[in-house]
């Protein structure tokens, strides 16, 4: 943390908040905010697309989103994808709470029924929901992205292993990925230990 000088701190209490949630719901809550450490990686991102309007599917409890929209700026708008209506209302009212919500617009439904309907082009796309869905996303990351936009894919922990291993959809991520890399639209790098992949868009 300290090598950051307080970048990987920021929302930390939105954090807690997000797994005491999941703590509490139990097995059938799937809201796992990122590691706080990842934190400083998106002012890099924002940074590098000189971002002004970034796409997250999966908010959970706005953790990451807060971060996203803390990094880039006041100048860029966040639209970000949440299924579930409880963690869409948690998200909001943190976002509130946090003089956010003119910047953060939540979106409530699935991924594949909200991103068909999206215009224009996004600098950053961050994906952190259903993995199983990734596959289908792919259409929909070309048309939403302009070349230098970047994506960022999370929870590709079932196929590579590590705390989601055990968990359904590897085919899905092996098909994801497999396609990513060989599409001439993307250049996609795998991160080890987080299992992340970042694709830029040329």
């Amino acid at each position: 943390m300290k090598i950051y000088a307080g970048r990987a701190d920021i929302h930390l209490d939105l954090y807690r908040l997000s797994n005491e949630h999941r703590w509490k719901h139990g097995r059938d809550c799937d809201m796992y905010p990122s590691d706080p450490l990842q934190a400083p990686l998106w002012t890099v991102i924002a940074s590098l697309t000189h971002a002004r309007r970034m796409l997250e599917v999966g908010c959970g409890h706005g953790y990451t989103t807060a971060v996203m929209a803390s990094a880039a700026g006041p100048k860029c708008h966040l639209d970000t994808i949440e299924e579930d209506p409880l963690h869409a209302d948690l998200a909001e009212q943190a976002f509130q709470q946090r003089d956010l919500s003119r910047q953060i617009t939540v979106l409530r439904g699935r991924g594949l029924n909200i991103l068909p309907r999206l215009k224009g082009r996004y600098d950053v796309v961050f994906l952190d929901g259903d993995w199983r869905e990734y596959p289908r996303y792919i259409p929909h990351l070309r048309r939403l992205t302009r070349p230098g936009s970047v994506v960022v894919t999370a929870n590709l922990n079932p196929l590579f292993g590590g705390w989601g291993s055990r968990l359904p959809g590897k085919p899905a991520i092996q098909s994801y990925l497999t396609r990513l890399v060989r599409d001439p639209h993307f250049r996609t790098y795998v991160v080890p230990g987080e299992w992340h992949s970042i694709s830029v868009r040329v």
